[in-house]
């Protein structure tokens, strides 16, 4: 029976992988550091849901699917009035009133890319 000091070491060794495995995703997402928190959200739950799927017969679908939710997390290049300031999402078109939204975090701004509060 091990006891609770290496299965503890055990576990960290294992974190530790794993957070220098989503890294190496960012970096294929084309983020040079850190992305914006709902990527690493999003690459959090895709890599659970891989490992739940891995040795089942759904192994294959389930790696198909994670890895387009994740191809749409890909870093775009975008003009800084193109681009949410909180998260980095592309914004949406402009309404008649010249609002734009951000349909990741659902920020509002106006036409000189200020924050709106409705």
């Amino acid at each position: 029976m091990m006891n609770l000091s290496e299965v503890l070491r055990q576990a960290a060794e294992q974190e530790k992988r794993f957070r220098e495995a989503c890294e190496r995703i960012y970096a294929e997402l084309g983020y040079s550091e850190f992305p914006p928190e709902h990527v690493i959200d999003e690459v959090y739950k895709c890599v659970v849901r891989a490992s739940i799927a891995l040795g089942t017969d759904r192994e294959r679908i389930e790696f198909f699917r994670v890895r387009k939710a994740l191809e749409q997390k890909r870093a775009r290049i975008l003009s800084e009035e193109d681009q949410c300031p909180f998260c980095g999402e592309p914004l949406d078109a402009a309404d008649d009133h010249g609002v734009r939204e951000c349909p990741e975090c659902w920020s509002k701004f106006d036409r000189s890319v200020k924050e709106l509060h409705l």
